[in-house]
């Protein structure tokens, strides 16, 4: 009997060290596992925060685009017209441009919600210059004639107020010169991207 006991003894030892063995083996797995979820994960976030981070660059080089004018853009904005208040007025180039009439209007625009501005569909940018030639205004240098359509894409509700209430400038206009002055809010406006693209050579330094 003494032998039949010390044997079962001795194989519950085996069977509890042969646990305590797969106890081991089964933590260490679980150690390995929990490393490699912890590696994957990691490297999920990194590439996670790398395609973010091309996302928001991909968005400032749109952004810096469509600001320079070389895309197309479209939205709600407002549209200006400005005309001579009869054809016996005649070309009212040299007149609009010794008053400045569109370089106020572009500016006031700017302070009101327009971002993005066409005249008779050419864009302008910053480094866009509004000038008289011979008997024509020149924008981007190229000529353009009377009427002057200009199309605005911005803040609609700011579009909106600057029609309504703060529009002085452009009702001075009609009041003070010979022009005739027509403003539209319009959803869906076109601006479409420079047909002459800027040189930028005397932006660099020197």
């Amino acid at each position: 009997k003494a032998s039949v006991s010390e044997g079962t003894v001795e194989k519950k030892i085996i069977e509890v060290s042969n646990l305590f063995d797969e106890q081991k083996r089964l933590n260490k797995d679980i150690k390995e596992s929990n490393n490699n979820i912890e590696v994957m994960a990691q490297k999920e976030i990194e590439n996670l925060k790398s395609k973010n981070q091309d996302s928001k660059v991909a968005n400032q080089i749109n952004t810096l685009k469509e600001v320079l004018g070389y895309v197309d853009v479209k939205g709600s904005g407002l549209l200006i017209k400005i005309d001579a208040i009869n054809d016996e007025i005649g070309n009212i180039a040299n007149f609009v441009d010794y008053n400045k009439i569109l370089l106020n209007i572009v500016n006031e625009i700017k302070v009101n919600g327009g971002e993005y501005i066409s005249i008779n569909n050419q864009r302008l940018n910053q480094y866009s210059e509004i000038s008289l030639a011979g008997s024509h205004i020149n924008i981007n240098s190229t000529p353009i004639a009377q009427p002057y359509n200009i199309n605005v894409i911005g803040d609609i509700d700011e579009l909106t107020d600057y029609i309504n209430k703060k529009n002085t400038y452009l009702d001075s206009i009609g009041k003070n010169y010979q022009l005739k002055v027509e403003t539209k809010i319009e959803k869906n406006i076109t601006i479409e991207k420079m047909s002459i693209i800027n040189k930028l050579e005397y932006i660099e330094g020197e």
